[in-house]
C-alpha cells in the first residue's frame, strides 16, 4: 500500500493492472511513502488506520481477469525478471509458495495457457478482494484505461497538473496477441465459471 498524509490518499495494490507503475509514479512525483506489504488490504489497513487516515481518498486498479490469467501465465513461462528461478523478489522475500509450485509445472510441462489454466483456475475469482478492498474503494482504474483513469484519480484529489505521464513498468514479455486468443473452447467455459461473479461485477465482457 502507498499512503500520501500530504495529498491525503490510499493506494491498494492489485497484481498485474499497472500497480508497481503507479506506485513508483506516487513515492516519486507524490510524497507516497510505503506502508505494510505490497498488496495489503483495505481491511487491513483499517486495522491500524487513524481516525484522520480512514477519510483518505482510496483507489485501487482492475483488469480483465482473462487477461490477467494470461499475463500471470507468461510470466512464469518466461520466468519474468528472473525471480522464479531466483525463488526470491529483489528485496529478497520469498516468491509465494503456489507461484513457485505453478512456475515449476510450466518448467517441467511446458503446456498451453490454455492446458495451464484448466490445470490451475477452478475457484471463483476476487470475491475476497473485491470483499476486502475493491467496494470500499473511492476510485477504481481500469487497467484498459490506465491513463485516463489515473489522471481521473489525481483530478480527484485536486492534482490537476504539473506532473509527467505514467512510465509503463514490468510488461509482459511476448504478449503479441489479444488474449482471447490464448483460451480454447473449453477454458472459456471454466473461465464463465472462474471470473463470472468479477467481470460482472466490474462490467467486463463475459465471451
Amino acid at each position: 500500500m502507498i499512503i500520501s498524509h500530504v495529498y491525503k490518499y490510499c493506494f491498494f495494490s492489485v497484481p498485474r493492472t499497472a500497480s508497481t507503475a503507479i506506485s513508483r509514479y506516487l513515492t516519486a512525483h507524490l510524497e507516497g511513502i510505503q506502508e505494510g506489504k505490497k498488496h495489503s488490504s483495505y481491511q487491513q489497513f483499517l486495522a491500524s488506520a487513524t481516525s484522520e487516515e480512514r477519510r483518505y481518498f482510496t483507489f485501487a486498479g482492475v483488469r480483465h481477469p482473462m487477461d490477467s490469467a494470461v499475463s500471470e501465465y507468461l510470466k512464469k513461462k518466461h520466468d519474468h525478471n528472473g525471480k522464479f528461478s531466483r525463488g526470491h523478489l529483489k528485496n529478497g522475500r520469498p516468491i509465494h509458495p503456489e507461484a513457485m509450485k505453478r512456475y515449476r509445472y510450466l518448467q517441467d510441462a511446458n503446456v498451453s495457457f490454455s492446458d495451464y489454466f484448466l490445470e490451475f483456475y477452478h475457484s471463483p475469482y476476487g470475491i475476497g478482494f473485491h470483499e476486502q478492498t475493491l467496494r470500499h474503494m473511492d476510485h477504481i482504474i481500469r487497467y484498459e484505461h490506465l491513463d485516463t483513469d489515473f489522471e481521473r484519480a489525481l483530478s480527484r484529489m485536486g492534482i490537476t497538473s504539473g506532473y509527467p505521464p505514467l512510465d509503463r513498468v514490468n510488461p509482459t514479455r511476448k504478449k503479441a496477441t489479444e488474449y482471447l486468443a490464448f483460451y480454447t473452447p473449453e477454458a472459456i467455459e471454466r473461465a464463465r465459471k472462474v471470473f463470472g461473479f468479477f467481470m460482472s461485477e466490474y462490467g467486463y465482457n463475459i465471451p
